[in-house]
């Protein structure tokens, strides 16, 4: 068993390339009856995580089936529309520095930024509560936020770093003289939206209003609130908006290029400009050939200029040599773990058979080196330890304390 996985992000794909594979609650849990199903006892556990960069697969199973797992999930979400050469694939130690970098925010387009960090335990947390993630990918999991707690608190890789919502901010203030006068439209309330408007808020635009699927009332700051409306009234509420700033989770475009013509045409041509946040997107891209509609999608905002950018991939480097180092580390301990416990039920079985009388010599004597050497010279061939190399590997302290331990409960 070895860690491996596979993904689709920033470099290798466009946005209507990974609006298409997404993760999700549900899909994930059809998912993980599906792999399971068909591997068995080849393949451990998975989990996944989709944002606005990526979305990847991370899972434990037999070495060399990451294939045969990858055109599954493809067969199941019904994704053989999306080339081949958008994913790439790593296993092992190159997986596991791929995922401390991902959630450390190295591999992120805004280097360094912080969400993907919350983004990534939420995740994995998620996973986990739904019973999907199994001890060794959970052990490894929970090995790669160390790393990256450790990689952002010992390099300074998130010296004043932008995130998608600070971008946002950056993109409104370059192009409104006077952003506070600006009638703001935020579409959703999850995490993003709720960051996008709390950092509206700080940046002194109040005249901002919120449509959602359910009606919330979002408290910014101490005497601040907005109150959401349902998601019907989107098309009504165009025409008065200045800048609508769309991160919705929806299967399908919310604001398609009739209701901005609309919108358009009820204030007598008054520009808009459109923020998609969403993957998938919530606006339709044929609205870039709208005059007076300025639309700008997820890979448009990431492509501002980020500011300390060039301290930030000096930072970049001494983190990426932390994961390097502790990854190593990590991987060395879960083998040397996974050895043990599988060591640990072989010898347990290979104890039982003891006679009545050796048990009972062993445990008055207290002196087991005759007992370990007598195990690390089996004969393979004759051996009933099914993991007699594994055995052969571990020191003889550890075998003994596997022995006492049995002798205890014996």
């Amino acid at each position: 068993m070895e860690l491996q996985l596979f993904g689709i992000n920033h470099k290798t794909s466009v946005i209507s390339e990974r609006e298409k594979f997404i993760i999700n609650e549900s899909n994930q849990i059809i998912l993980d009856n599906h792999l399971k199903r068909i591997f068995k006892n080849d393949f451990e556990s998975f989990f996944g995580i989709s944002t606005c960069n990526r979305t990847e697969i991370y899972f434990v199973g037999k070495r060399g089936i990451i294939d045969e797992v990858f055109n599954e999930v493809l067969k199941v979400l019904d994704l053989n529309d999306i080339p081949k050469n958008c994913f790439y694939f790593l296993t092992n130690h190159n997986a596991l520095a791929h995922m401390c970098k991902v959630a450390s925010g190295i591999d992120s387009q805004v280097l360094g930024e912080q969400e993907i960090f919350g983004q990534f335990k939420k995740a994995f947390k998620n996973s986990s509560e739904h019973k999907i993630v199994g001890k060794k990918l959970s052990y490894l999991t929970k090995k790669v936020i160390e790393i990256a707690k450790i990689a952002r608190t010992d390099t300074e890789i998130g010296l004043n770093p932008l995130s998608v919502s600070g971008l946002t901010m950056k993109l409104i203030h370059n192009i409104f003289e006077k952003p506070d006068e600006q009638n703001v439209l935020v579409v959703g309330a999850g995490s993003l939206a709720l960051s996008v408007m709390e950092n509206l808020y700080r940046s002194g635009i109040k005249k901002v209003n919120s449509v959602n699927r359910s009606i919330k009332n979002i408290k910014l700051g101490k005497s601040f609130e907005i109150i959401s409306t349902s998601l019907d009234t989107l098309h009504d509420q165009l025409q008065f908006c200045d800048i609508v700033i769309a991160s919705a989770t929806a299967e399908i475009p919310l604001i398609g290029k009739g209701a901005i013509e609309n919108a358009l045409s009820a204030r007598k041509n008054k520009p808009i400009l459109i923020i998609d946040l969403g993957v998938p997107r919530n606006v339709e891209d044929e609205i870039r050939n709208i005059e007076q509609a300025y639309l700008f999608s997820i890979d448009d905002i990431e492509k501002i200029t980020q500011e300390n950018f060039g301290q930030r991939s000096i930072e970049a480097e001494k983190a990426m040599n932390i994961i390097a180092v502790e990854a190593k580390k990590a991987l060395e301990s879960f083998e040397l773990k996974t050895s043990r416990d599988k060591v640990s039920v072989q010898l347990d079985a290979f104890l039982q058979n003891l006679s009545y009388e050796e048990i009972k010599q062993f445990k008055e004597s207290k002196d087991y080196s005759a007992l370990i050497k007598s195990i690390k010279t089996l004969n393979i061939n004759d051996s009933k330890l099914n993991n007699y190399e594994d055995i052969k590997q571990i020191d003889d302290h550890i075998i003994e304390s596997m022995i006492k331990r049995f002798f205890s409960n014996a």
